[in-house]
């Protein structure tokens, strides 16, 4: 290298080392430096583009991290509420023991107490017998003395087996004496503890009606679901004490049969209420309403208290089971209190309200026409009767093999209402629904139109296909008639139509509040499902527009009915197998 190309090389790092621009360097050079820097930049963004991925990354960790802490703070609260809830169920059920526990308590400590005082009484009874037995005879005994030392005429031969005999007799008579006094004293305690028994039944039912009381003025006014809970759990355990203690009393039940149908009533609504709440609804309007009544009921029924209670405490036992005495003059005057706030039905119009009224003559021509499969003989009307409310002409008749059958038919409206005979039957020629079908016809020539068969339970060769009315796709379960057929001969055995004639009538039914696909879907979830259908069942004595629904779970057949209107399960029943053959229950 000669001295030239030294000294530009040095010109060049010298350039560089002073920071000179780089467009002055040499076109190989300035190539090296840019591919370096390109390099370097590429560099710079993969390291940019790490970290922010990086960054994202532990962003999305803490979210991930953040909502499982959310997730478990919110099974840790629903864990809570649920531990909350089951304590206040314990804690209602706790207390509703308690309160019968120390109910039969006091009943036991009553009964002890009076068992010990009989005890007592007859121990003294017995003590104040005997020591005058004891003083009777030492009296005899003196009496005798007496005599002896006093110097009487002499007595004769053999007087001193007689004055045995005679001291002998007297500690007979007086053993007698002292058995009659115990037995007396006997009669008598019993009768003081079957008095104390009626006087303390009376202060405890007039103790339960004014705890009763008071839990059902908390209860027109409370708004917590614990709160009302509480409440109701009271007025079930103070509802079914107070009947307990009416059940012993000095009645004999039809005295008393309002008062304690309201307190079964109470105990029953109670109870059907807590269920509710524990399985998280709440209640409606008419729920409402009924604790006011049943309020009102009970104020006055605390309000005839004082009379009973005076009563009792002043009468005696023959006073206190006199059916005219004050003790029962008292206790109809809580049986009328119950009466007067019964709800009275309206009268209400129903198929046989318009129908004209039969004569004898009428009613065996329709008899002949129904029963004309059966060649009937000798058919005649036997009486007239009361089935329930409606008024029948009872007919009879035989036929030509010489079976007997009995019928009613109704006086107005000439509709049968009662058919029944018996014929041994041993083979089973027709099925349950070859059944169905006979029974069906049955009904139609009777004049019940409208009918579907809902049930039919076999028994041996016996099938009973139980009927509903029908009403634009609703199935009106209180209009129901049961016809029994004969699956050997395949004719109609029997028939029940009170039901249908008592409450048949056209009805307007309300759009339910809740779609049938939604009650498919949950029920599907829960057995494996059938059918699910509308249907009209009476609850709490008021008739309920439900979805019928049907299906199995575990080997067994269940019916639930769910209310349309709230979605809250109404009642559940299940087929069951007797010697009668299937029966819901």
């Amino acid at each position: 290298m000669n001295r030239k190309q030294i000294s530009a090389g040095a010109e060049k790092v010298e350039k560089i080392a002073q920071g000179r621009s780089a467009a002055e360097l040499p076109a190989d050079e300035n190539a090296r430096r840019m591919q370096g820097e390109a390099a370097n930049g590429g560099a710079a963004a993969s390291s940019q583009k790490k970290a922010r991925a990086k960054r994202k990354n532990e962003t999305q960790k803490k979210a991930a991290a953040a909502e499982e802490r959310r997730a478990r703070q919110r099974i840790e609260a629903a864990k809570r509420r649920e531990e909350k809830k089951e304590g206040r169920e314990q804690a209602s059920e706790t207390r509703k023991q308690r309160r019968a526990e120390a109910a039969e308590a006091r009943k036991q400590r009553r009964a002890e107490a009076a068992a010990d005082r009989k005890e007592a009484q007859k121990q003294r009874a017995a003590r104040t017998a005997e020591e005058r037995q004891h003083r009777r005879a030492a009296r005899a005994e003196r009496r005798i003395r007496r005599r002896e030392e006093g110097g009487k005429d002499k007595r004769a031969p053999g007087f001193g087996g007689w004055l045995a005999a005679v001291i002998s007799l007297s500690v007979a008579v007086l053993a007698l004496g002292a058995i009659v006094t115990v037995g007396y004293f006997d009669l008598t305690e019993s009768k003081a503890a079957l008095t104390d028994g009626y006087r303390a039944g009376a202060y405890e039912l007039s103790e339960h009606v004014e705890n009763l009381d008071g839990s059902l003025a908390k209860a027109r006014i409370a708004g917590g679901g614990y709160e009302m809970q509480k409440l109701l759990a009271e007025m079930l355990v103070e509802s079914e004490l107070a009947e307990a203690d009416l059940e012993a009393l000095p009645s004999d039940g039809h005295g008393t049969e309002s008062l304690a149908a309201f307190f079964n009533r109470v105990s029953a609504f109670s109870s059907r209420m807590l269920h509710k709440l524990a399985a998280g609804g709440g209640l409606d309007e008419r729920e409402t309403d009924a604790i006011g009544q049943m309020y009102e009921m009970t104020e006055k029924i605390r309000a005839a208290m004082p009379s009973l209670i005076e009563s009792a405490g002043q009468g005696t036992l023959e006073e206190l089971t006199d059916p005219d005495g004050s003790f029962a003059q008292a206790l109809r005057s809580l049986e009328e209190a119950t009466r007067e706030e019964r709800p009275r039905p309206q009268p209400r119009e129903t198929m046989l309200s318009s129908m004209e009224t039969m004569t004898e003559e009428q009613a065996v021509e329709r008899a002949g026409t129904w029963f004309a499969d059966l060649r009937p003989s000798e058919l005649r009307v036997t009486g007239k009767s009361q089935m329930r409310d409606l008024a029948c002409y009872d007919l009879w008749f035989r036929t030509e093999s010489g079976d007997e059958y009995f019928a009613q038919i109704t006086e107005q409206g000439g509709m049968l209402a009662l058919f029944e005979g018996y014929r041994a039957c041993s083979q089973q020629n027709f099925d349950a629904a070859r059944a169905s079908e006979i029974a069906g016809a049955f009904l139609e020539k009777c004049g019940y139109s409208g009918m579907k068969a809902v049930w039919a339970s076999e028994a041996g060769s016996e099938c009973a296909v139980q009927f509903a009315y029908e009403q634009d796709g609703v199935i009106v379960y209180p209009d129901k008639i049961v016809v029994k057929v004969c699956t050997e001969r395949g004719i109609v055995t029997g028939l029940e139509a009170g039901g249908f004639l008592r409450h048949h009538h056209e009805r307007t039914f309300a759009r339910p509040a809740i779609a049938q696909s939604k009650i498919e879907q949950n029920a599907s979830a829960r057995m494996e499902l059938h059918e699910v259908r509308l249907a009209v069942i009476p609850v709490d004595g008021r008739e309920t527009l439900t979805y019928e629904v049907s299906g199995e779970y575990g080997g067994r057949t269940y019916f639930a009915y769910v209310d349309a209107r709230t979605g809250e399960t109404c009642e559940i029943r299940v087929v069951s197998p007797t010697d009668r053959g299937e029966v819901l229950r």
